[in-house]
C-alpha cells in the first residue's frame, strides 16, 4: 500500500508557483512602465497634435551675452614646495622611505635636497629634510 501523502502538499507547491508568477507579471508590468517613461522617443500626452500659432508657441529665451574667455593656466600639483627646510639628525634604525612618509616628501625629494645618489643613510649624520 502507499503511503498517504500529506494534506494539501500539491495545492501549497501550485500556490507558491501562482504567486511568483503574478509578482513576475506585476514586475514586468512596473519595469516596462519605467522604460516607457523615460523613452525619449515616447510622446507624452502633454504635447499638442495641432499646429502651434502665435498665441500659443512658445516666446525663445532672449539672447545670452558672449562670455569673455579667460586664458587658461595649469599649475603643477605634483610637489608642493615648501619655503622652509628642516634638518633633522639621523637615528639608528631611520630609513628614507620612514623619513618620507614622516615628513610628508617623497624619496627623491629627500634624496636631492641633500645630494644623495644612492639609498643608504648613516646613523649620526644630518639630512635636509625639503
Amino acid at each position: 500500500m502507499s503511503s498517504p501523502r500529506p494534506a494539501g502538499s500539491d495545492g501549497d507547491n501550485r500556490e507558491a508557483a501562482v504567486a511568483k508568477t503574478a509578482g513576475f507579471v506585476v514586475f514586468s508590468g512596473i519595469a516596462m512602465s519605467i522604460l516607457k517613461a523615460f523613452n525619449p522617443l515616447n510622446k507624452t500626452k502633454n504635447e499638442p497634435t495641432q499646429p502651434l500659432n502665435e498665441s500659443t508657441r512658445p516666446t525663445p529665451p532672449p539672447p545670452q551675452q558672449p562670455i569673455a574667455k579667460k586664458p587658461i593656466t595649469f599649475i603643477d600639483q605634483t610637489e608642493p614646495e615648501s619655503t622652509s627646510c628642516k634638518t633633522i639628525d639621523i637615528v639608528k634604525g631611520d630609513t628614507l622611505w620612514g623619513l618620507s612618509r614622516k615628513h610628508g616628501v617623497s624619496i627623491d625629494a629627500i634624496k636631492e635636497a641633500n645630494g644623495l645618489s644612492g639609498d643608504t643613510i648613516y646613523a649620526g649624520k644630518k639630512l635636509v629634510i625639503p
